[in-house]
């Protein structure tokens, strides 16, 4: 089964001991499109060339199924190494889960960076990424840049998975 921006939609396996007994239907995409796009806080796991793992909360921006955030520190050096990376929302009941690929957005466009601005103006208080990338004296610490994860794989639920659904991204998107 197909959703509307997705792909591929079917059912994740969540149990230990082989696929739990699910008590109401799949999700649909937009499900992860409001959690996305209304959360303030994601939390993005990574790992470095080791493999030591890293998770951090960051701020960020979900436009166009894809999660665009800036940063700096070892989150970025991690990516660098390593671009796969996991972010996910701070509920364990209402889940969103995202598998994907890290990018540099090295050259934004002025219409992704004002979207990136508005989305996150309204969300944090007035903070537009654009005014700290341009000028390093507003912050001590300044951004490395804007970044995006490209979903791959995404499972979502709400009521403790009894709706577990798993989304696989075709490459490319």
């Amino acid at each position: 089964m197909t959703d509307k921006h997705s792909g591929e939609r079917s059912r994740p396996n969540l149990g230990a001991s082989g696929p739990l007994e699910y008590d109401s239907g799949m999700l649909g995409w937009d499900f992860v499109e409001s959690r996305m796009r209304e959360a303030s806080n994601y939390w993005l796991a990574s790992a470095g060339e080791d493999g030591r793992p890293h998770a951090v909360p960051v701020w960020g921006a979900w436009l166009d199924d894809v999660f665009y955030f800036v940063g700096v520190g070892r989150k970025i050096r991690n990516l660098r190494a390593n671009p796969q990376a996991v972010v996910h929302l701070e509920s364990g009941a209402e889940v969103v889960l995202i598998e994907g690929r890290f990018e540099e957005v090295t050259r934004p466009s002025g219409e992704l960076m004002q979207r990136v601005d508005e989305d996150f103006s309204r969300k944090y208080g007035g903070y537009r990424p654009s005014e700290y990338l341009s000028d390093e004296s507003k912050s001590s610490f300044p951004p490395e840049g804007l970044f995006a994860v490209h979903p791959q794989l995404v499972i979502a639920w709400s009521g403790m998975a009894g709706d577990a659904t798993r989304w696989r991204i075709p490459t490319g998107k």
